[in-house]
């Protein structure tokens, strides 16, 4: 046995430090942070970071699975890693359903696309009379399995999935409307319920719940992997009784919520 001169241990193994695969990610993160890698660059090639950080080649893939993992990164075939490019869309829960926010029959969330520059698509993909499921019964405040009329729609934005919406209406409130019927009501659906109710629509209350996708949900908007979404549920209520459950599913990378609130 080897022994340190004047001691009877044997002396430390040293080793060369190498980078591990979370500190290449961090590092590389905050290089994306700062902006030295932008929205749409090339990061640099896998032969390139094993240079670059001394790092064995399984170590450099793992840390850019990390990174593809957070959202933070797109791979393309024979090309290498780009930083995703994000540009959310903002939906403003104070003022969106203000009438007097936005030009005259033209949806919310028409008149936010075209205020952000950006392009929205619009697929009604079902109109159908259903039972109702229990929650969306106790949130309509009507009997479990009492027929309702959905509405379920993807919107596409700048030719991507972005979102859907499954708009739950009692029946008995809305049948015979263009409501029940299987097509896309210009302006959006609200103006047709005030009317078929022949009264106003009151407030909104939206809840919103972060979280990570189902596989089903992941292919319907086509996430890429790492990116979660928000589960937000409206219930719309005129003089007081729900008139309206809407469930949207926001592709969470590519929206932003503001609320105002009062603060006493």
């Amino acid at each position: 046995m080897l022994a340190v001169e004047g001691h009877g241990h044997p002396p430390p193994i040293r080793s060369h430090a190498m980078r591990t695969a979370q500190q290449i990610a961090s590092a590389l993160r905050e290089r994306i942070a700062s902006g030295e890698f932008a929205p749409g660059a090339l990061l640099p090639s896998e032969r390139e970071l094993i240079a670059e950080y001394g790092a064995a080649k399984n170590t450099v893939a793992k840390a850019l699975s990390m990174l593809r993992a957070d959202g933070l990164l797109v791979s393309q075939i024979g090309r290498g890693n780009f930083v995703r490019k994000i540009k959310r869309l903002r939906r403003d829960g104070t003022s969106r359903h203000l009438r007097s926010q936005r030009p005259e029959a033209t949806s919310p969330l028409e008149a936010e696309v075209q205020e952000q520059g950006f392009r929205r698509e619009l697929e009604l993909r079902e109109v159908a009379l259903t039972p109702a499921p229990p929650d969306i019964a106790e949130m309509l405040s009507v009997e479990p399995g009492e027929p309702l009329i959905v509405r379920r729609h993807l919107i596409t934005i700048d030719g991507t999935p972005a979102q859907t919406a499954d708009s739950y209406f009692p029946a008995s409130q809305v049948a015979g409307s263009r409501i029940g019927r299987p097509e896309v009501i210009p302006g959006g659906v609200h103006s047709e319920l005030a009317a078929v109710l022949g009264r106003p629509l009151g407030n909104a209350v939206e809840t919103l719940i972060a979280r990570m996708p189902t596989p089903d949900e992941t292919v319907m908007l086509q996430l890429p992997p790492g990116t979660p979404v928000v589960e937000l549920v409206r219930v719309i209520r005129s003089e007081g009784s729900p008139v309206e459950v809407t469930h949207f599913l926001f592709d969470a990378a590519r929206h932003e919520f503001a609320y105002e609130v009062p603060v006493d």
